[in-house]
């Protein structure tokens, strides 16, 4: 159930009464879970010809998701302090070929959006962030980043940097707030989004 411009409607858009009880007011969900939770939870799912019903736990989930994107942010910002972005370093065969999957990776989420397909795009970044960044980028990155080669660690860095910002840049039309926030804390030279 939805409450849209003073009309309460159910999901097949027939007008309920506010009296009964049985509405979901958008602004409280707000307030609860945050506004970028609540927007993926209204594209994520929402296929042309559907009605989607606004379930409070799937806004808890992509609160979730924002919060996972807000710590492994925390975590990149915190191991490139001293990472000297004015210099590319020099990367392994792996490194090259995880950017190249990242560029392959964009033009598929930039094509989906292009077809105005936002509940896909959306999707697939949801699950890419979350399972491929969050859980294999940065985690095979930990070794690195404590090792001593120096070298190893600046190009770990560097590659931390490189998805980081793609994928804050893809999530932006999605969760604006959180993307806005550590965009401004990233060392990019353009900060324009």
């Amino acid at each position: 159930n939805v409450y849209l411009h003073g009309l309460v409607l159910d999901a097949h858009g027939k007008k309920m009464s506010k009296s009964k009880g049985n509405v979901i007011n958008p602004l409280d969900l707000t307030a609860k879970y945050g506004t970028d939770a609540f927007r993926m939870g209204l594209v994520i799912g929402n296929t042309p010809g559907t009605s989607l019903a606004l379930n409070e736990n799937r806004i808890k989930g992509y609160r979730n998701f924002a919060n996972k994107i807000w710590n492994a942010s925390r975590f990149v910002l915190i191991n490139i302090r001293d990472f000297n972005h004015k210099t590319k370093p020099i990367l392994t065969p792996k490194d090259k070929k995880k950017l190249k999957e990242l560029k392959s990776f964009t033009k598929q989420i930039t094509k989906l959006i292009d077809s105005y397909k936002f509940y896909l795009a959306a999707e697939k970044l949801y699950h890419y962030f979350w399972h491929i960044f969050a859980d294999k980028i940065i985690e095979e990155s930990k070794s690195r980043l404590n090792g001593e080669n120096k070298k190893d660690r600046r190009a770990a860095q560097f590659l931390l940097v490189k998805y980081l910002a793609t994928l804050i840049k893809m999530l932006h039309p999605f969760m604006p707030f959180i993307t806005e926030e550590i965009w401004e804390k990233l060392p990019i030279k353009n900060k324009k989004m």
